[in-house]
């Protein structure tokens, strides 16, 4: 695990390097990701303050909502939003420790935009959840997604999780993989959610399955208005 120190980014790198010049499909992206993640090492060490706080400060008036108790916080992290990507990703996030890229850039994205949480709320729950928590890689990966930080996501680059999911799923395995309530055959790993989280959650596989906590549409126009608000000169 590059995370705890398992290996090293060098042995990575040449690694990577070696198979690019057998011609490995994917050899290519793995290098540019190792090469975000040691970006990710310079901004912490020349910029600390991206850990905790934006990264560019013109951002520390955007009317991002930061109640950790939030309903719209509290389905996000029970995937619970009623938004079957989102609500897969977050599952397999809190039974496995991990989560695809694709996956992490959706629920970063569905959270800072769609429902205008501050990025911090995000990046403390990945601390807790995530096997391959890296500080460096999570700060920077949420302030992009947020558009906080430096090289970030435009403010009107905003996921549509639905459409992300027809590309990617069109059979709905990710969906039913993970996803119980509604399901007519519910998988085993998808019950294994249910065994994972705390009693107190008070979730049943046997409950109707939410509607969206604010739909696609609502929770977009909303975003963009307010960055399209911030980008106005004073």
């Amino acid at each position: 695990n590059l995370a705890l120190g398992e290996i090293s980014p060098h042995q990575c790198w040449h690694a990577g390097f070696a198979a690019l010049r057998r011609g490995s499909r994917g050899a290519e992206t793995f290098l540019k990701e190792v090469v975000w993640r040691e970006f990710a090492y310079h901004l912490m060490f020349h910029t600390p303050h991206i850990l905790t706080h934006n990264w560019r400060e013109d951002w520390n008036t955007f009317p991002w909502q930061t109640d950790e108790n939030h309903p719209h916080v509290i389905a996000w992290k029970q995937g619970r939003t009623g938004i079957a990507f989102v609500d897969a990703a977050m599952r397999e996030m809190y039974v496995t420790g991990r989560m695809h890229n694709r996956g992490r850039m959706i629920v970063a994205s569905y959270l800072t935009k769609h429902l205008m949480t501050h990025w911090s709320i995000g990046q403390r729950w990945f601390d807790d959840c995530l096997v391959d928590w890296d500080p460096a890689a999570n700060a920077m990966g949420w302030q992009w997604a947020a558009g906080s930080g430096p090289d970030a996501a435009p403010y009107f680059r905003i996921f549509n999780p639905d459409t992300q999911l027809d590309k990617f799923d069109p059979r709905g395995l990710y969906k039913s993989r993970w996803i119980a309530e509604g399901s007519p055959r519910i998988t085993d790993t998808a019950l294994s959610y249910f065994d994972a989280i705390p009693r107190s959650w008070g979730l049943s596989p046997k409950d109707r399955y939410p509607a969206p906590v604010v739909t696609l549409k609502d929770g977009r126009d909303r975003a963009l208005h307010a960055y399209s608000e911030r980008e106005r000169p004073s």
